[in-house]
């Protein structure tokens, strides 16, 4: 064997891969809010990062995040975050995106006794929020993955009843096929903030 390389330290080689929150139901909090335009420049978003506060997976997007970038490096991305497209009310704006937006600061209001929205972004830092997961499933370059997403957000009183309907599957996949191998990761949204 050749001598040891300058800096040699026989050390552990990663650590323990920490998996997300499975499809469900959550209570969590909004811990970051940004608004930003879309990748091709045509609306804005409103970009949530949220942490699950209570439960078996309490925080488990944070240390996910950590345990991603001890083990990747700086080029890791947040997973427990949400885009949700800003109604900018003209005329001909598609209904399903004001019902969208409309739908999830309800779920922030009726988790937060006393808050109205008022339109300022910055005031939902912070505030408890229940938000559903579902399944994804997508091609990368030629592959196939499947992986979890944060998909709307949901009343905590509703998330805490049982009363939120599982949230449907998303299939982007090119070549959809039963027999598909999936390689297992989560929403590739780059927060946190």
């Amino acid at each position: 064997m050749k001598k040891a390389y300058e800096g040699f330290e026989a050390k552990k080689s990663g650590s323990a891969i920490v998996d997300l929150p499975p499809k469900g139901a959550y209570v969590g909090e909004i811990q970051g809010v940004k608004v930003e335009d879309s990748y091709n420049h045509e609306f804005e978003q409103l970009v949530l990062m949220l942490e699950v506060t209570e439960g078996e997976y309490k925080g488990r997007y944070h240390e996910h995040y950590a345990n991603q970038k001890e083990r990747f490096g700086d080029n890791v991305k947040y997973r427990g975050s949400l885009r949700i497209r800003i109604p900018t009310g003209k005329d001909g704006e598609d209904e399903w995106i004001r019902r969208q937006f409309e739908g999830a600061m309800w779920a922030v209001e009726d988790s937060n006794e006393g808050y109205a929205f008022d339109w300022d972004e910055n005031k939902l830092k912070g505030k408890k929020v229940g938000f559903s997961v579902r399944d994804t499933f997508y091609t990368y370059g030629d592959k196939d993955y499947q992986g979890t997403e944060i998909g709307r957000l949901e009343s905590i009183k509703e998330v805490k009843a049982g009363k939120v309907r599982p949230m449907k599957e998303r299939d982007s996949r090119k070549n959809k096929t039963e027999e598909t191998a999936y390689t297992n990761v989560s929403s590739t949204v780059d927060v946190p903030f």
